[in-house]
């Protein structure tokens, strides 16, 4: 952590320059492009703002635009290689010398750091006005806690790091996974106070967060927990909020939920400069770089899903296997596509779960119908508790494959993952698997990160 630390001690002027290509007409400062003090960077709106846009076009990276697609997938029951190589990740055998999960696990924490910075900058400032301050103080913490969303669940109990100060960022002790859910749900809470409650402010471009962003994250935080009035409460205020979200129907190659700035979108990653996305142009791309592993029966006949969101490829035994193929866009100018973090038809199965566990079967009975209608497939009559969870599960991996991890996820947090993974052919199991090795990097530079169990 300390390299890092130091390394991002310049981080003010680099994500001013970037801050400034990207989202070009939310942001019209213009800036010098030496390094900045804090004082000069929070002193005025424009720079101030121009700093929290540079976050997010931070997350233009092989982390979120790549990694948590098809590492996660891998390492779960959902991606396997088109060459059908075994590897490190579809095999559950990682050491800790990974460059891509390192690469990761900096990334994570390089966005927390700058949240940090944001905050306690911000927060300083005399300067600034002050409504904006609260907005982009609460973005701040939205990112931040997006960020620890995703270390909690691939490392477990990592550093919370809540300053700038090298002294103690470098040596900071692994905090357990409770105290890093309570940090999450606080930042979301107080963010979703201070959020704006559309994108009128962003001129209607979805490529930073509003109150709906901080529910939906909650929500998920709220799934995970197993806080289940919680989760379907949260999930609820974004549903009802139709007149900013509303789920997309007749699914085609320019009407779906990736298409940049659609009804459903709660949050994406602003690109910059360009109308298509990495995973459109090159990691799901028509040739199939990633094969479903039990693409060809996954869905159901007429599932409009596999018709619009999948392909087909010729695998290196000769057979036909099914790949996945959301994102359209191959380098060409339409449709402008967005990597997508958040949208609403995960509302709708987390409600969907929330409300079983509730034993509110109608309710759960009628989210459900809303995903598979969408997909052109007929209602569901299950009554059962236990099968409408296992319908749900089955919905989220129809819907959300190859999405940010939600397989590997959902495989951890419901205490399936042993079960299924030890059976999936070519992986080497352990249960001690379900969490990534700390990076020998990290603790190489911090003697007080101990490593996760079964790794050396």
């Amino acid at each position: 952590m300390k390299n890092n630390s130091i390394k991002y001690i310049y981080i003010f002027s680099f994500f001013l320059l970037i801050g400034l290509t990207g989202c070009d007409d939310m942001l019209e400062a213009e800036l010098p492009i030496n390094e900045l003090s804090s004082e000069v960077v929070y002193a005025s709106d424009p720079t101030a703002e121009a700093t929290i846009n540079g976050i997010y076009q931070s997350m233009v990276t092989n982390t979120y635009y790549n990694s948590l697609h098809t590492i996660l997938g891998q390492t779960s029951d959902e991606l396997i290689l088109k060459t059908q190589l075994s590897n490190v990740y579809t095999t559950n055998e990682m050491i800790d010398t990974d460059s891509s999960a390192g690469t990761m696990w900096t990334e994570f924490y390089k966005t927390i750091y700058n949240a940090n910075n944001a905050i306690i900058g911000i927060s300083g400032s005399k300067t600034l006005t002050p409504t904006k301050a609260k907005q982009w103080i609460a973005e701040a913490k939205f990112l931040r806690a997006y960020s620890y969303f995703y270390l909690t669940n691939l490392w477990g109990d990592v550093p919370l790091v809540l300053t700038t100060n090298i002294d103690e960022t470098s040596l900071a002790p692994r905090n357990t996974q409770t105290e890093i859910y309570n940090q999450i749900i606080l930042d979301l809470k107080e963010a979703a106070t201070d959020l704006p409650a559309d994108f009128s402010g962003y001129s209607a471009i979805r490529v930073r967060a509003t109150k709906a962003a901080a529910q939906a994250l909650l929500s998920r935080v709220y799934l995970y927990l197993g806080n289940w009035t919680e989760a379907s409460d949260l999930a609820t205020l974004v549903i009802n909020d139709s007149s900013n979200y509303k789920i997309i129907t007749g699914l085609t190659s320019t009407n779906s939920p990736f298409i940049a700035d659609n009804k459903e979108a709660i949050l994406q990653i602003p690109y910059s400069n360009v109308t298509y996305t990495y995973e459109g142009s090159a990691l799901f791309s028509s040739s199939g770089t990633y094969m479903l592993r039990n693409g060809n029966t996954l869905f159901e006949t007429g599932d409009a899903r596999k018709t619009n969101w999948t392909g087909t490829t010729v695998a290196a035994d000769g057979l036909t296997y099914t790949i996945p193929r959301k994102y359209k866009n191959s380098y060409t100018t339409t449709p402008v596509e967005r990597s997508t973090i958040l949208r609403l038809a995960e509302l709708y199965l987390i409600r969907a779960e929330a409300r079983v566990k509730l034993n509110d079967i109608t309710g759960a009975q009628q989210d459900i119908n809303v995903i598979r209608n969408r997909a052109l497939l007929g209602n569901t009559t299950l009554t059962d508790s236990n099968q409408l969870l296992e319908l749900i599960a089955l919905e989220r991996q129809r819907e959300l494959f190859a999405e940010n991890g939600h397989r590997w996820f959902d495989l951890k947090r419901t205490g399936k993952i042993d079960e299924v993974l030890s059976t999936t052919p070519g992986k080497i199991w352990a249960s001690t698997d379900s969490l990534f090795p700390i990076p020998e990097t990290a603790r190489r530079s911090n003697p007080f990160l101990t490593q996760n169990l079964g790794y050396n």
